[in-house]
């Protein structure tokens, strides 16, 4: 259940993304010769005017086709007063292109408003176990919850603050500690001696810890917090990118932790795991992710796409549409093969 709603989950971002391609095209004038959620073979479809409304078998996000987007510009009309999308100007045709970039950074807002408004439930979460520790070998896993901690006559429960939880721990010296965690909705028990003289940079068990949980927002607040937020995250984003493609450039063997498809699933299941809002929290970070990726100056991405149209612009006159076709092809098969890659890798990690 929890992987039905996290491919629900994925699927949404990826119709919004195709939504605000389709409104903006529609509020432009242009002619929508389809707007389908899903891909084919089709369940059912209507047609409304000159578009073709479609419910699809395959559940991964929707599609628009655009009249005239996959035509020459010349001869490719609509209805009367519509144009088909080569023969749109340039300003309208990158309103269009750009929208569903657009409407990944406003979901984004949305959702992160939304958690602020809501709030998280405040956890004190196990975020890395090392090699070698206490707490690796008593079974202790990242993501853990950690409910409560006992030593003798000392407690602590749910929420715990992580000064407590390390004052606690030093304070016990070598004796045993009692620790109960929530893992996938179950409740474990775990037996660990602290060590008294661990390597550096650890402490005694071994585990590095984080608070998660955020008190809820008056409305107005929170959407002034979430756009803030989301200002942040986007920077952070495009900071993340600009190292990785240095990193890839410099040395491309030493890139490490890139996630694909496959790993995405995993970290929602884990979210989903915590808490559903903690759910829509890694959306929000996903969703941002993906309007920044997509204005990439990379055939078959929007920003591609937008590159198109600009060189357009510049040298007067379109880009014979054969070129277009061959660049986007391997563009997209490239990144198709990065797909591939990053996925064996994500599959590996997990197993």
């Amino acid at each position: 259940m929890v992987f039905v709603i996290v491919i629900i989950g994925l699927a949404v971002l990826i119709l919004v993304h195709e939504l605000g391609h389709f409104l903006v095209a529609k509020l432009l004038g242009m002619r929508v010769d389809e707007f389908g959620v899903g891909f084919p073979p089709r369940l059912l479809k209507k047609k409304m005017g000159e578009t073709t409304y479609s419910l699809n078998t395959l559940p991964f996000g929707g599609f628009v086709r655009l009249h005239g987007e996959d035509e020459p510009a010349a001869g490719i009309l609509g209805e009367p007063g519509e144009k088909g999308f080569n023969e749109e100007t340039a300003w309208k045709k990158s309103l269009v292109v750009l929208a569903g970039v657009f409407m990944n950074v406003i979901l984004g807002w949305l959702l992160l408003s939304l958690i602020l408004m809501v709030g998280m439930p405040k956890h004190l979460v196990i975020a890395n176990v090392a090699e070698n520790s206490p707490a690796l070998t008593s079974g202790l896993k990242s993501g853990d919850i950690i409910k409560s901690v006992s030593s003798g006559a000392s407690v602590l429960s749910d929420p715990i603050m992580s000064d407590d939880f390390t004052k606690l721990v030093k304070g016990n010296g070598a004796g045993p500690l009692t620790l109960n965690v929530e893992r996938d909705t179950k409740e474990l028990k775990f037996e660990i001696s602290p060590r008294q003289n661990p390597p550096k940079g650890q402490g005694p068990l071994g585990v590095e810890i984080t608070e998660v949980g955020l008190e809820s927002q008056p409305f107005l607040t929170s959407l002034g917090s979430g756009l803030s937020e989301t200002w942040v995250v986007t920077k952070m984003v495009f900071d993340g990118l600009g190292t990785f493609l240095g990193q890839l450039l410099s040395s491309p063997g030493n890139v490490q932790n890139v996630t694909g498809p496959v790993g995405i699933v995993f970290l929602a299941a884990q979210a989903t795991n915590l808490g559903f809002v903690y759910f829509l929290q890694l959306l929000a970070l996903i969703s941002i992710n993906l309007a920044v990726l997509n204005l990439l100056p990379f055939p078959a991405l929007d920003g591609g796409r937008f590159l198109f149209i600009l060189i357009e612009k510049l040298v007067g006159r379109s880009i014979p549409r054969q070129v277009q076709i061959w660049v986007n092809g391997a563009g997209f098969a490239i990144l198709i093969l990065l797909m591939v890659f990053i996925t064996i890798k994500d599959v590996v990690r997990l197993i």
